[in-house]
């Protein structure tokens, strides 16, 4: 966690706030020590598995028990207002734990990730009542959150939404399809956007909170095989005649768009600080590695090239930590941080795919063993570029701000 530490005594807290940061950092290091990094490639193994006729997914043991550390740890909900039962402490430092999480687990870390967004979104967006109900169980881990956003035919393109939300009486009715919802099967509060009114496309949607308890009308009907993080199911949920009461919407009516790209700038930080997590871990293991291994004699460490290569590689894991950071920072001081949020994302996952590959070279053959833990950190690497908004739609919004900006001379 040190260079974690250095990082945060460049900005500016207090004697309190420092001594809560370190406090805060070394549980989490102590709790993925623990509970999560003895367990990694054995939940990966295991992954979630989908029961058919109960349309229910089973997550590893050890995931389970995981939730239930973080909740009785009050890690679940670091940033949520002391007033609904939070910690009341900074969206950098979450994201700082985020990092260790992905470290740890990138799977497991997704559900903690996740959980952030859900109570961010509801804290800022949700009606009073919303808030007193929602929070308080968000952060003592009695609520888990999710994402209801994507659908078949909508990624990138939100305003392509098909899933129609009806007004009936005090609630609303849904019916529609989302895919390639994380945390299915384990969260059971999700943040939902469905359009209210079809015909005015990416102005007529609306954000919402949904749950899956005493919903029939919520089923997941598959779960996604995929490359990585299967320590976290990804599935497509059926919305059929599922209701909302009127107290969970989230802003306005029509107005959801604008809720979502809020959500999206500050996961992307998220995400940052996920892929540094990743990064980290493989790279921890390569530097390992090449002490230990012998070629012609000697460490493999003490061949120029290798060293060279490990250099290169924490200068960017260093500054794609840098990255996350500022931008959580500049949240956390109510600064404009959208730009640097995509920053963030788009350096981090563009640099954990570069660590990730380089850490099997460095371990030769054994790198493409499943033994050696950093074949997982490679997978799990590869979906980084892709969600939360692909690669291609961060260089969209970094572009357009550079654009708005004038350099010309003064």
């Amino acid at each position: 966690m040190k260079d974690l530490l250095q990082i945060f005594a460049t900005f500016g807290y207090n004697e309190e706030e420092t001594e809560q940061n370190e406090m805060v950092l070394d549980l989490m290091d102590e709790l993925c020590k623990k509970e999560i990094e003895p367990y990694a490639q054995e939940m990966d193994e295991i992954g979630c598995k989908f029961e058919v006729e109960t349309g229910k997914i089973i997550y590893p043991e050890q995931t389970y028990k995981i939730v239930k550390k973080l909740g009785e740890n009050d890690l679940m909900g670091l940033a949520i207002p002391e007033e609904f039962e939070g910690v009341g402490l900074s969206f950098t430092l979450t994201n700082a734990c985020y990092e260790r999480i992905s470290r740890a687990d990138a799977g497991t870390s997704l559900l903690f990730g996740l959980q952030n967004s859900s109570y961010d979104v509801i804290e800022t967006f949700g009606t009073d009542e919303a808030k007193e109900y929602y929070l308080p169980k968000l952060a003592s881990g009695q609520l888990i959150g999710g994402l209801l956003f994507t659908e078949p035919g909508a990624g990138s393109d939100l305003g392509a939404l098909k899933t129609k939300v009806v007004e009936e009486g005090d609630h609303y009715v849904v019916n529609g399809t989302k895919n390639f919802i994380s945390n299915a099967g384990i969260a059971n509060t999700y943040l939902f956007l469905g359009s209210t009114s079809p015909e005015k496309g990416s102005r007529g949607l609306t954000a919402f909170i949904i749950e899956t308890e005493n919903n029939p009308g919520f089923k997941i009907t598959r779960i996604e095989e995929k490359l990585g993080l299967h320590s976290n199911a990804t599935a497509e949920v059926l919305l059929d005649g599922a209701v909302i009461p009127k107290r969970n919407v989230l802003g306005e009516i029509d107005r959801g768009f604008s809720v979502v790209l809020y959500e999206l700038s500050a996961a992307r930080i998220g995400i940052g600080a996920q892929a540094v997590g990743i990064a980290d871990a493989a790279y921890r293991k390569a530097a390992t590695y090449v002490k230990t291994r012998k070629q012609f004699g000697k460490p493999i460490e003490s061949f120029q090239a290798t060293q060279w290569k490990l250099a290169d590689l924490y200068t960017k894991i260093h500054t794609a930590r840098l990255a996350y950071l500022s931008a959580a920072r500049m949240k956390d001081l109510k600064q404009d941080f959208s730009e640097y949020a995509s920053i963030a994302k788009l350096y981090g996952s563009e640099i954990t795919q570069e660590v990730t590959t380089e850490a099997i070279q460095m371990h030769g053959g054994y790198g493409y063993i499943k033994e050696y833990d950093v074949e997982r950190y490679y997978r799990d690497a590869r979906i980084t570029p892709i969600y939360e908004g692909t690669n291609e739609v961060q260089r969209i919004v970094i572009s357009r701000a550079e654009m708005a900006k004038d350099y010309a001379p003064e």
